[in-house]
């Protein structure tokens, strides 16, 4: 059985020469040393992995060629990261898919799984740790995800992905002067592209710097137009400036590049901006569309609030608020997750949030 010989190299670590063998079909035997590329010295299980990775985003055919490839070499750490890391992703879209409860919460045991066995067998995976946090922290289990997201971003500080999740989530968790320093240093090394600039701007906001985060959403849509995100929390930041008419023409815009199929999370959210920005006719319209998703599909627990606060609702706004919460705490992820997010931390500055009672649920949307 073929075995680890040391660190595997990062996940982007596969060459040109490589890709081409498997792509056309050539059996090249691995050159002395080459496991400490790849992590396996057998050449057939790593021309699966490489067949995997190109199948996406077939997750069925993904999982089976990693199969195939841990058949062969039942110590490929690689393997175990990369189904670990599909398994997690594939929580989100199964949760706005359906209640498929069953399916969501065996998807949580693979991804858990998987990256559990890729990082016991090298714990230098930061896609191990990474997938392994993005199951926990969708589940709601913050101090395991807190732990798994932290290690990520010490065995890889300078990955793109990696800073933009553990960003994120110190600025869910309240830990703001990280989440901005995370921000600021993707910045520093990638200052030519939009991405760091949308994470800074989601990190002010999050700590209640209006000015910042407008900044670094301006900077944002200067250089990519066509980020919905960006037009969302500029319009957020606009409304905490006492802005509201340029803040309802970026979400017209944001309305604009969602286009005709957008999330229940994201009608909600946008709603809720238009009603705080004083369009009060196209929040009801967007709750409307929102209560059409909820006719042909899912619109979680945590999408509602946002929705009955854009129409004046505060007191099912509060009852969908209190479900979301319970939900939390029995560990079920939610679509309207991000929703929930807005709501912690109270991005767009609804009054109504700051009631004690509204307060006191916040308090309990995600702890560590």
């Amino acid at each position: 059985m073929a075995r680890l010989r040391g660190p595997t190299r990062s996940r982007n670590s596969i060459t040109i020469a490589a890709i081409y063998t498997v792509v056309v079909g050539l059996a090249i035997p691995v050159a002395a040393g080459a496991q400490q590329w790849h992590g396996t010295d057998s050449a057939e299980a790593y021309g699966l992995y490489v067949r995997a990775r190109a199948a996406l985003p077939d997750r069925a055919a993904l999982h089976r060629l990693l199969d195939e490839a841990i058949a062969i070499d039942a110590d490929y750490a690689l393997a175990y990261a990369l189904k670990a890391e599909q398994y997690a992703l594939a929580i989100a879209g199964t949760v706005a898919r359906g209640n498929d409860a069953a399916a969501v919460a065996a998807l949580d045991r693979l991804a858990v799984h998987n990256a559990e066995k890729a990082i016991a067998l090298d714990p230098s995976l930061d896609n191990a740790y990474s997938a392994l946090a993005l199951a926990h922290r969708q589940f709601w289990r913050w101090p395991q995800a807190e732990a798994a997201y932290r290690r990520a971003y010490e065995l890889k500080p300078n990955d793109a992905g990696i800073m933009l999740n553990y960003g994120w989530f110190n600025s869910f968790t309240g830990r703001h002067d990280e989440a901005v320093a995370i921000a600021q240093r993707g910045i520093a090394l990638h200052p030519t592209l939009a991405s760091p600039y949308r994470d800074l701007g989601v990190a002010e906001a999050y700590a209640g710097n209006a000015e910042g985060a407008s900044k670094a959403m301006r900077d944002c849509i200067a250089m990519d137009p066509k980020i919905t995100i960006c037009h969302i929390y500029l319009a957020f930041a606009l409304i905490r400036l006492g802005q509201p008419e340029p803040a309802g023409a970026e979400l017209a815009l944001a309305e604009q590049l969602f286009g005709d199929a957008p999330t229940p999370a994201t009608v909600s959210s946008v709603a809720h901006g238009y009603f705080r920005a004083g369009r009060r006719e196209h929040a009801a319209r967007l709750f409307k569309k929102l209560e059409e998703q909820a006719a042909n599909g899912i619109v979680g627990a945590g999408s509602w609030p946002l929705g009955y606060l854009a129409i004046g609702d505060e007191e099912q706004a509060f009852t969908w608020l209190e479900r979301a919460v319970s939900k939390i705490e029995n560990h079920e992820p939610d679509e309207g997750f991000f929703n929930l997010m807005i709501i912690k931390a109270n991005v767009a500055a609804n009054p109504v949030l700051e009631q004690p009672r509204f307060r006191a649920l916040r308090a309990r949307i995600g702890t560590l």
